[in-house]
């Protein structure tokens, strides 16, 4: 899609390599649909509005960064 309107239906993926990636992959499990194979963790999001797919998209990266944060601590 290159030039998505905003009432276009879209999804996201993000792939994620971590050293901690089943712990990644816990902290996710309640804010979107998230999988993992070995050290790679793959998170994926779509939603029938573009701007609904953007604000996932900020709580997403909020929880990701929020779970690093904890795991470099824990770890």
């Amino acid at each position: 899609m290159q030039n998505p309107k905003k009432s276009d239906h879209i999804t996201i993926s993000l792939s994620i390599s971590h050293p901690h990636a089943s712990a990644l992959e816990s902290s996710m499990i309640t804010e979107a649909k998230v999988s993992r194979e070995g050290d790679l963790v793959v998170i994926n999001e779509s939603a029938d509005f573009f701007v609904d797919l953007r604000a996932r998209w900020n709580t997403i990266m909020r929880g990701i960064a929020a779970a690093d944060e904890a795991l470099k601590t824990e770890y």
